[in-house]
């Protein structure tokens, strides 16, 4: 099994060798490989060739910290080159800093990205640490691991003495040892979950944030109220929402989509709905118009633009099948009233 550990870094790469040091000699823990998630000056950091960092602080490049204390402790040495820096980009553009909204969609998507192409290789640990970089990053990361990690994936935090912030890379002595901690973080696996909702489809091609939004939209359908049916007044209700009323072929349409769930299909042909809505195969632009009506009604009863998808009705678009149509909400979110 390949132990790989997984950091976000910004101007102090000390951390990652200090998150290297305590798995590996104080939790006996081999780790085969480093990668590491930063920004563009974060990289020329590790590499050593940051002006001011570098030259200026005199800090020298990560991977000649690595070696040092791989000879000084006896460890073997992790794979851990220029490759194994990852840095988040837009059209061929680098990300250099971390500071508004549109970065703050860029660096998360790469984490996403990154994580979910690890946790697929079923021969590998992760051990992600969140002690470096802007606190987004680490927050970036931490969430990226909740909906991707496994069982066996771990979240860190390092803690370090003060009076030895910043000046080593790693401790050179027992007494520094002591003074460094690191402590295992628990987080909720979401991965399961989001896996048996999307059906393993879906899930592994969002980005990081078409999964929050997804996810956000997920949580808040399990807890919604039912659509409610009434058949008699061929109306339609969402919890304490006013009643809308649907005219009759609108309303046979929506009704049938929602019993073809009764029969374990998700959805049906819009030749199949002509025929039988309007008894002719050829009215499939009629049934293109109802669609278009019944949706109209819908989002008037719900009301809520996060919902309101579910309940409406979908075509090819949503489920990838051409000239087909149905609704996307599981059949337990519908009630007919008599």
């Amino acid at each position: 099994m390949k132990n790989i550990l997984i950091a976000v870094s910004g101007l102090t790469p000390q951390i990652i060798s200090e998150t290297f040091f305590c798995l590996a000699v104080k939790k006996k823990i081999q780790i085969n490989e480093i990668l590491v998630i930063t920004t563009a000056r974060g990289r020329d950091i590790i590499l050593g060739n940051d002006n001011e960092y570098n030259k200026k602080r005199k800090y020298p490049p990560l991977e000649k910290e690595l070696k040092r204390m791989c000879i000084m402790y006896k460890l073997k040495p992790p794979v851990f080159t220029s490759s194994n820096i990852k840095v988040a980009n837009e059209q061929s553009i680098e990300l250099y800093d971390i500071r508004d909204d549109k970065h703050n969609i860029l660096f998360p998507n790469k984490v996403c990205e990154i994580i979910k192409e690890k946790t697929n290789d079923k021969n590998s640990v992760l051990h992600c640490s969140i002690s470096g970089g802007r606190k987004t990053m680490s927050v970036d990361l931490a969430f990226a691991l909740s909906l991707f990690g496994r069982m066996e994936d771990k979240l860190y935090h390092v803690l370090i003495d003060e009076s030895l912030e910043f000046s080593k890379f790693f401790p050179e002595s027992k007494s520094e040892a002591k003074k460094l901690e690191i402590a295992e973080i628990p987080y909720v696996r979401l991965r399961p979950l989001l896996g048996e909702i999307t059906k393993n489809k879906v899930f592994t091609k969002m980005s990081y944030i078409e999964l929050v939004k997804y996810t956000q939209q997920q949580l808040k359908i399990k807890s919604a109220d039912v659509l409610y049916i009434n058949s008699r007044r061929r109306e339609i209700f969402f919890g304490s929402n006013e009643p809308v009323k649907l005219e009759p072929k609108k309303f046979d349409l929506y009704c049938y989509l929602i019993n073809i769930k009764r029969e374990g299909r998700e959805t049906e042909s819009i030749v199949n709905l002509a025929e039988r809505i309007c008894e002719d195969a050829k009215k499939m632009d009629v049934i293109l118009q109802y669609n278009n009506k019944v949706n109209s009604k819908i989002k008037e009863a719900i009301n809520d633009p996060e919902i309101e998808p579910l309940f409406k009705i979908s075509g090819p678009k949503e489920f990838g099948e051409r000239q087909q149509y149905g609704i996307i909400a599981d059949l337990n979110k519908f009630r007919f009233l008599d």
